[in-house]
């Protein structure tokens, strides 16, 4: 019997070594197999990636040097139209003569007769017959005073010709003697500079692109050398001619899409000026943009890799080549994220094959290891099993908690069916939860308002994104008002909607508080609009019709339903504080005088301290105050300037002067309707001109008519009741 337990007992000793050197054999070919498959994926992402950087390279380098072609034979173009012009006989002889005047130009533009903004048009006969001649007196200075016009219209048929914005010619002292503009504008540093190097070295030139309000231009500097009969080897230009085209459309079209472009990939153009690097933007809105100074700048090409933006932005794989003979380069750009999920599918591949080959091999250690110890995995189920017994009271319990809560709640499917109502719910509708099971919305809300309840509907069920709406519904015969929240519920997968989560607010309460706070700002708009127009007779009815101006103007503007309620609400209080200024300031028929012009300011504190205790749940004070305000500045009272001034200032400030303009005052009578437009118009300074044209049009409505006719109205009547 002991040998028998002796033997029988060797075997259960040597199972717990068996399972453990099992279980160390089993970690141990993981380990291996988790390294192999990882330097396995490792190498064939790696791979990918080089390729795919390969190609992305060359189709950059093919980009920028067809962009680069494309910028080069456009320059080419445009030099050749100026050398055209530049080895014309008439210019080249008549910048060699008026080279030869001693002094300044102005004797030429300022001769009798032929002042810098004359043209006639023709030729005054000279010592050749209408051609220039060399000058060698003042009859000379005269003869090229008098061919002066015809060579300024030559050069504005070549611009005009030629696609050009403007074009002038000046001389070796720097001055312009013919230009196409009718005041030619200052030569910048720049286009200084640029003028003595063509001069210097006879080569042409182009300048860098500048923003202007017209667009992006770019500058041509040409030199004009003498005619060849007076030129010898070696001579230096005369003159220099300077032409500038609008560029905005023509980098668009460097810039546009091509068939190599790839989703996502952005084209940049950069060009280097004297102070900094500036990205040229295809839109005037955009312009010229400062960016950081990129490292292509000294060495050339810029060689394809991963850096930084031009931008200063995001990583991208980018490639910029220098355009030939101007300091500009092209730039080729894709975000690195974007470039690199192409990678994505294979990457997923790849990392799918190594963990399934993973977890192949810890399933059969797992299998192996669960004949071994069964009875634990046994109990593990268990353990399992009563989890899942815990989610399941949980959820009876959430289910509980749901049908107590106090806020009507709903699941309908795609076809707007209730799938399930909480209790609240059942109560608000007079229906039980199981009646309404199986219903619809329009069988519980009617047509209308359940087409207004589930129009969120189809943008949750399809994006699976949350949604918010405000509805008012007639339940059990009352006017009720609901804020809707609606929630998609996923399938179990977590990713198909299979329906929507509705939780009614109920806000009742809170709108119809809203109302009455509403009736009681309006009350006192009211009251206050009385006080005005009993403090000076000359206001009466002006707030009403400024409001019903402003409000039309804000509409025709395009602008929303808050912001006209601002703007006529505003234009209802606006001459509030001039009840606190004195009587004989606000009368005063003749000019005020310093003091007195500081006292009617005052309004605006007035006003301030009146209406700030008034809550308007809108913007009604800020648009009071700067009202005065005037574009350039120079009104009251914080001399804000342009887009500073609020719209609904800007708004009511035309409204008010058009108002006031047109009905009599102590000081003056009314003003006709065009005059009053015109004046408007004229002072830039002061309104708004998009303002002034909204009113304009808004005048040719039949709203603007019954307000002229209101305005009308009133005026007579205001002027008979002075008389």
């Amino acid at each position: 019997m002991a040998e028998n337990n002796a033997s029988t007992g060797t075997p259960d000793r040597d199972r717990p070594a068996g399972r453990s050197r099992l279980l160390w054999f089993g970690i141990v070919v993981l380990g291996v197999t988790v390294a192999a498959a990882t330097v396995g994926a490792y190498w064939n992402i790696s791979d990918a990636r080089h390729k795919l950087e390969t190609d992305i390279a060359q189709r950059q380098a093919v980009l920028t040097l067809a962009r680069v072609e494309s910028v080069n034979l456009w320059l080419d173009s445009m030099t050749e139209q100026g050398a055209r012009l530049i080895n014309a006989d008439l210019f080249r002889l008549f910048a060699s003569e008026v080279n030869q005047l001693e002094g300044d130009v102005g004797l030429l533009l300022n001769k009798p007769g032929q002042g810098p903004g004359q043209d006639t048009g023709s030729v005054q006969p000279g010592k050749s017959g209408g051609k220039p001649v060399a000058p060698q007196g003042d009859d000379d200075i005269s003869q090229l005073a008098a061919q002066l016009p015809l060579m300024r219209n030559l050069l504005r048929e070549f611009v005009t010709y030629s696609d050009f914005v403007s074009g002038r010619i000046v001389n070796t002292r720097a001055q312009t003697y013919i230009s196409t503009d009718a005041t030619p504008v200052p030569l910048n540093e720049d286009q200084q500079a640029a003028i003595r190097e063509v001069l210097e070295t006879g080569r042409m030139r182009f300048s860098h692109a500048r923003s202007t309000q017209t667009g992006l231009v770019l500058d041509l500097f040409m030199p004009i050398l003498p005619p060849q009969f007076e030129a010898a080897t070696g001579a230096r230009p005369v003159a220099a001619l300077m032409l500038s085209k609008i560029i905005s459309g023509k980098v668009g079209e460097f810039l546009a899409a091509s068939p190599l472009v790839e989703k996502g990939q952005v084209s940049r153009l950069v060009q280097r000026t004297p102070r900094g690097f500036e990205e040229i933007a295809p839109s005037a809105q955009e312009g010229l943009k400062n960016v950081p100074p990129p490292a292509f700048a000294e060495t050339g090409d810029l060689p394809f890799m991963r850096r930084a933006s031009v931008d200063g932005g995001a990583q991208v794989y980018s490639t910029g080549r220098k355009v030939p003979n101007l300091e500009w380069w092209t730039v080729e750009e894709i975000p690195a994220d974007l470039a690199l999920a192409r990678l994505a599918e294979r990457e997923r591949t790849v990392v799918g094959l190594a963990v399934l080959c993973t977890l192949l091999l810890v399933v059969m250690l797992a299998s192996l290891w669960w004949w071994l110890v069964g009875r634990e995995q046994r109990e593990i189920a268990r353990d399992f099993k009563a989890l899942f017994e815990v989610i399941d009271d949980q959820k009876q319990l959430l289910d509980g908690i749901n049908s107590a809560m106090t806020h009507p709640v709903s699941l309908t499917d795609d076809q707007s069916v209730f799938q399930y109502v909480n209790r609240a719910f059942a109560r608000a509708v007079g229906r039980s939860p199981e009646e309404l099971l199986g219903m619809d919305m329009q069988a519980v809300f009617g047509f209308d308002t359940a087409r207004r309840i589930t129009a969120p509907d189809a943008q949750v069920l399809m994006g699976g994104d949350p949604a918010t709406v405000n509805e008012v519904v007639y339940l059990q015969s009352r006017k009720r008002h609901f804020q809707i929240a609606k929630a998609p519920l996923f399938g179990p997968d977590g990713r198909q909607v299979r329906g929507v989560v509705s939780v009614f607010h109920d806000i009742t309460d809170l709108v119809e508080a809203q109302e009455r706070n509403r009736r009681v700002v309006q009350q006192t708009i009211d009251a206050l609009v009385r006080a005005i127009e009993q403090t000076d007779p000359y206001l009466a009815g002006h707030s009403r019709l400024m409001g019903i101006a402003a409000s039309l103007t804000a509409r025709g503007m395009g602008l929303g339903e808050r912001d006209v309620a601002t703007v006529e609400a505003a234009a209802n209080l606006s001459q509030v504080g001039k009840m606190f200024v004195p009587r004989d300031i606000l009368n005063k028929p003749g000019k005020l005088t310093a003091q007195e012009k500081q006292e009617m300011e005052r309004h605006v504190e007035y006003a301030r301290d009146v209406l700030s205790s008034i809550e308007f749940d809108l913007p009604v004070l800020p648009a009071i105050i700067q009202m005065n305000e005037r574009q350039d500045g120079k009104g009251y009272p914080e001399g804000l300037t342009g887009e500073q001034i609020s719209a609904h200032a800007r708004i009511l400030a035309v409204a008010n002067a058009f108002c006031a303009m047109l009905r009599p005052r102590s000081y003056r009578p009314a003003l006709p309707l065009e005059k009053v437009l015109d004046a408007l118009e004229s002072q830039t300074d002061s309104y708004d001109v998009n303002v002034v044209r909204a009113l304009r049009d808004v005048l040719d409505t039949p709203a603007g008519e019954r307000l002229m006719g209101q305005i009308g109205g009133q005026a007579s009547s205001g002027t008979s009741d002075e008389a």
